[in-house]
C-alpha cells in the first residue's frame, strides 16, 4: 500500500463503519509524503495457529500429502465452489463456498479475510488489556489498561454527557472576533479537532533527508470533496440525511433543535465552499500536486486574515519553518469565507467539528447518532460494533505502538520473521531479474531502476526500538479526556519533528495491524507482524500458499516503487524524474491499458470502478501476483511438487492469492468504495489482474477463448 492518507485511512478504515470521516489533515500530510490513499486490507494480530476449517467438499481424490491436517497445508476446501467454472469466474470458483457462508454481519459494512483474521485477534488484545486493567506488569501496561477500563465505564461516560467538552466548548463560545480564530484553532487541532484545515511533519519531498511543516485542507464531514457537489437523487438525500445527522449531534450538545436545523443546513454550505475548492481524491494520487513549498510571508500575505503567526506561535513553532501548502486554492478560498463568514456561523461550524471528532469517546446519545448516519447510512452496517471492540479501536489509535509492542510481546515468533525476511529476499530478486529483462525498457532508464530496487529497505514486524510514552498522562477519570490527552501528545511529538532528519527507521504503523506499506519518501517497505499469520502467511503453509497470498502482498509493495505514483520518486525518496521520455510515454500507455480494463467493470448498478482512482493498486496487484509467482518457482526449483488437496504448487498459489481478497460488502458500502477507495472492489482484484497472467491460464489449463483470460493482444504487461 501507499501509505497516503495512513492515518486518516489505514487506521481508521479497520471498518468503515467504525470510525468514518472524511481524511484528516494528519493523513494529508503523511500522504502527501507517499503518493496515494492507503487501502483497507484490514488490521489484526498475529496469531499462531489458523482456525479448525470446514468440513471438506473436495471432489478430488487426496494424496498423501493431502491427507495432512488442514492446518499444516493451509487451504480449506470448503471454501471453494465447485460447480463454478474457473476458466468462467475464478473468483467464485475459489471463494464461492465461502461467500454463500459468511453474509456481512450486522455490526459490518464488510466481511472478508481481513475480518477474520481482525476477530480472532480482537480477543488477544482483549485479554492484554483487561489483564492490563486489573493487574498491570508495568507502566505502559497500566496506561494501556487504564486507557481500556476508562472506555469501557459506559455508565460513567453516559453519566458526563458533554461534559468532557466543556473547555473547548467555552473557548468556541469566546470568540467574539476572527482575528482570535488562529489560537483557538491551534488548541482543537492539538487534541485531534480538524477544523478547517489541519498541520503536521512530513518529509520535503524535495530532499526527502529533512522535515518541514505540511498545512493541508481539512474540515469537512462528509467522505470526500464530490460528496458535496454529485446532483444524483442518491447524493441529494445523502447530503439531506448528513444535515440532519448534524442538527441531532447539535442538539445533543444543548442547542434548541430549531436552531440546530439551521446550523446544520450553514455547515453543510459551508464545507460545500471549502470542498468545491479543494483536491478531490484523484488529486490526491498526483505527487506533483502535493509539492508546493511556501514561506511564511508568502503564505501569510496570500492569507491576510488569518494571522499565521499567531497560529504557529500556540503550536510552539515559528515563521522560520518550510511550510509546505497542500491544495493552495483551498486556503484562498479559506481566506475568503473567513472575511465575509459572521462569527455565529464560524462558531457552529467549529463546535460541530468539536463533537464531530469527539463523538466516538462520549455516551451513546452522541455514539449512538455517530453511527447512525456514518456507520448506517453511508455504510450499510445494522448494528454498532460491541463496546468493547470500539474501546480497543480507541487505544489502538490513541497508543498504537505502545499497543503494538504489547502484543508483539505475547506472540510474533522470529521463525515466522525470519522466513518472511526470505520471502522478500525472494520477492526482491525476482523482481531485479524481471527488470533486467524487461523488453520495453531502454538500457538507461533500466539501470536507474535497478539503482533504485538496489536502495530498497524493509521492515519486518516490529520497530527495532520502540517509542517512549511516559510523556503521556492516561487515567481512569474520563476516556473522552484521554483521547485528549493522547491526540495532544501525539501532536507535539509530531511537530517536533518539524526542522529536523527524517527517522528512516520509523515503522510507520502499530505492528499489531495487517496491512503492508511502501512509502516512497523511504524507499522502504514495512510488514506488521499483524498481517503474517494464516491465511496469509504461516510456519507450516507449503511455500505455494504462503507465496500466493503474503509473497504476492510483498510484490505489491515492491511494485508500488514503480506504479504510476512511486516511479516518480528516485532511490533516495526524492520526488525525481529518474526516466527517459520514451521510456516514461511507454510506461504510460501500458498504464492507459490497466485504466481502461478497470474502467469497463461495473460494481454495482450503473456504478463502475474508477480505472484512474485505483490505478496504483491495480498496477501494484498485476505486478505483485506476477512477481511472487516468479519468486515461487525460484524456491520450487529443484524440490519435488506433490499435489495437495489435488491441486498443483501453481494452482494452490493462484487460490491462495483469489481467497486473500475473498469479501461481501453492503451495497452501501460498495458505492462508498468505488466513489472514495484507490482499492479496486475484492472481486475485480481477483479477476483483474489474472486475466492479465499466462501462467494462471496454464497453471489451470484455461482454453484460448476462456472468458476469464483478455484476449492476449489486450493483456495489460507492465512490470
Amino acid at each position: 500500500m501507499n501509505l497516503v492518507l495512513l492515518c486518516a485511512r489505514a487506521l481508521r478504515e479497520r471498518s468503515t463503519v467504525r470510525a468514518l470521516r472524511a481524511p484528516t489533515a494528519a493523513a494529508l500530510l503523511l500522504a502527501a509524503a507517499c503518493g496515494g490513499p492507503a487501502r483497507k486490507d484490514g488490521e489484526a494480530y498475529f496469531v499462531t495457529r489458523t482456525p479448525a476449517p470446514s468440513a471438506s467438499t473436495a471432489t478430488a481424490a487426496p494424496t498423501a500429502a493431502a491427507a495432512a491436517s488442514p492446518e499444516a497445508h493451509g487451504l480449506d476446501l470448503a471454501t471453494l465452489d465447485r460447480s463454478a467454472d474457473p476458466a468462467r469466474d475464478f473468483y467464485r470458483f475459489a471463494n464461492g463456498g465461502w461467500l454463500d457462508r459468511n453474509p456481512v454481519p450486522a455490526d459490518e459494512a464488510q466481511w472478508g479475510v481481513f475480518h477474520e483474521v481482525d476477530q480472532r485477534n480482537l480477543a488477544v488484545l482483549r485479554a492484554l488489556l483487561e489483564k492490563s486493567a486489573q493487574a498491570p506488569q508495568d507502566e505502559l501496561h497500566r496506561k494501556l489498561g487504564d486507557f481500556y477500563a476508562s472506555g469501557m465505564d459506559e455508565a460513567a461516560i453516559d453519566a458526563a454527557g458533554a461534559a468532557p467538552l466543556a473547555e473547548p466548548l467555552a473557548a468556541i463560545a469566546a470568540l467574539e472576533h476572527v482575528s482570535a480564530l488562529p489560537r483557538l484553532l491551534a488548541e482543537l487541532h492539538r487534541i485531534g479537532v480538524s477544523a478547517l484545515f489541519g498541520v503536521g511533519s512530513g518529509p520535503d519531498l524535495s530532499d526527502t533527508s529533512m522535515n518541514i511543516l505540511w498545512i493541508a485542507q481539512d474540515g469537512m464531514g462528509l467522505p470526500e470533496r464530490d460528496y458535496y457537489k454529485r446532483d444524483d437523487a442518491a447524493s441529494v438525500a445523502l447530503r439531506e440525511q448528513y444535515v440532519g445527522h448534524v442538527a441531532r449531534m447539535v442538539t445533543a450538545l444543548g442547542v434548541p433543535a430549531e436552531q440546530a436545523s439551521l446550523e446544520a443546513a450553514t455547515i453543510l454550505a459551508l464545507e460545500g465552499e471549502l470542498a468545491a475548492a479543494g483536491y478531490g481524491a484523484l488529486d490526491f494520487r498526483d505527487p506533483q500536486k502535493l509539492l508546493n513549498k511556501v514561506g511564511f510571508e508568502a503564505l501569510q500575505k496570500a492569507t491576510p486574515h488569518f494571522d499565521w503567526g499567531e497560529y504557529l506561535d500556540a503550536l510552539e513553532l515559528d515563521g522560520s519553518v518550510t511550510i509546505n501548502l497542500i491544495a493552495p486554492g483551498y486556503f484562498a478560498a479559506l481566506d475568503a469565507l473567513l472575511a465575509r463568514v459572521p462569527l455565529a456561523d464560524l462558531k457552529s461550524y467549529l463546535r460541530w467539528q468539536l463533537v464531530h471528532a469527539q463523538a466516538d469517546y462520549l455516551g451513546q446519545a452522541f455514539a449512538g447518532e455517530h453511527f447512525a448516519f456514518f456507520g448506517r447510512a453511508l455504510g450499510g452496517a445494522q448494528e454498532q460494533r460491541p463496546r468493547w471492540k470500539r474501546v480497543i479501536d480507541a487505544v489502538g489509535g490513541s497508543m498504537g505502538e505502545a499497543l503494538g509492542q504489547a502484543f508483539v510481546g505475547e506472540t510474533f515468533s522470529p521463525r515466522a520473521k525470519e522466513r518472511c525476511q526470505k520471502m522478500v529476499d525472494d520477492l526482491l530478486a525476482a523482481f531485479r531479474e524481471r527488470l533486467a529483462q524487461l523488453p520495453w525498457m531502454s538500457e538507461e532508464t533500466r539501470a536507474k531502476a535497478l539503482a533504485k530496487l538496489a536502495q530498497f529497505k524493509t521492515k519486518i514486524g516490529y520497530p527495532d526500538t520502540w517509542r517512549d510514552w511516559s510523556g503521556l498522562a492516561i487515567a481512569r477519570d474520563s476516556y473522552a479526556r484521554n483521547r485528549q490527552r493522547a491526540a495532544a501528545f501525539e501532536k507535539a511529538r509530531d511537530l517536533g519533528k518539524v526542522g529536523k532528519p527524517v527517522d528512516r527507521a520509523e515503522f510507520g504503523m502499530p505492528a499489531y495491524l495487517v496491512n503492508a506499506g511502501y512509502n516512497p519518501t523511504n524507499n522502504d517497505i514495512t510488514f506488521p507482524a499483524g498481517i503474517l499469520q494464516p491465511p496469509f502467511f504461516s510456519e507450516t503453509y507449503d511455500d505455494a500458499l504462503n507465496y500466493g497470498a503474503m509473497g504476492a502482498v510483498i510484490g505489491h509493495e515492491i511494485t508500488h516503487g514503480f506504479d504510476d505514483q512511486g516511479s516518480q520518486f528516485d532511490g533516495a525518496g526524492n520526488l525525481a524524474n529518474w526516466w527517459g521520455d520514451a521510456d516514461r510515454a511507454e510506461f504510460e500507455r501500458r498504464a492507459q491499458v490497466v485504466v481502461a480494463q478497470f474502467d469497463g467493470y461495473r460494481a454495482i448498478d450503473d456504478l463502475h470502478v474508477n480505472g484512474k482512482l485505483t490505478l496504483g493498486e491495480n498496477i501494484a496487484d498485476l505486478g505483485g501476483v506476477t512477481i511472487a509467482y516468479a519468486a515461487l518457482q525460484r524456491a520450487l526449483a529443484g524440490k519435488e511438487r506433490p499435489l495437495i488437496d489435488g491441486f498443483t504448487p501453481e494452482q494452490r498459489f493462484f487460490l491462495a492469492w483469489a481467497r486473500a481478497w475473498r469479501s461481501n460488502e453492503t451495497p452501501a458500502q460498495q458505492r462508498l468504495q468505488v466513489n472514495t477507495n484507490p482499492h479496486s472492489p475484492a472481486r475485480f482484484r481477483v479477476v483483474g489482474p489474472l486475466s492479465n497472467v499466462d501462467e494462471f491460464a496454464a497453471a489451470f489449463a484455461l482454453p484460448p477463448d476462456a472468458p476469464m483470460m483478455r484476449p492476449p493482444e489486450q493483456r495489460a504487461r507492465i512490470w
